[in-house]
């Protein structure tokens, strides 16, 4: 199957899903470095790797004040969450977090 969006219009490599996925279950180690690494790296070679690490890259900073603001309640939800999202990454489809996503797209018109 094929996958459509803002940002590439083919199905993503191999290379590209992994890169993804690793930007969104490498949160579990290391909250913003995993994604800010893959970020870094892939966004001059792949619309998709770049697109889901910056995603996950807010979504952490999103988990963090709500992890605050309820004394750490939220941080198993937001793991969750990001584990999903490396699953879909490594199946090559678009993943969007809530208010992340739409960040994103927004970050990336402009």
């Amino acid at each position: 199957m094929t996958t459509t969006s803002l940002f590439h219009t083919a199905r993503p490599t191999q290379q590209e899903r992994i890169a993804a996925a690793i930007a969104h279950a490498g949160t579990c180690v290391a909250w913003f470095l995993a994604p800010l690494l893959v970020y870094l790296i892939e966004r001059e070679r792949s619309p998709y790797a770049t697109n889901q690490a910056l995603q996950a890259l807010l979504w952490s900073a999103l988990g963090t004040i709500v992890s605050f603001a309820t004394c750490g309640l939220a941080i198993p939800l937001f793991l969750v969450v990001h584990l999903y999202a490396a699953y879909k990454a490594l199946s090559g489809e678009d993943f969007e977090y809530p208010l992340a996503g739409t960040a994103v797209r927004s970050l990336q018109r402009s």
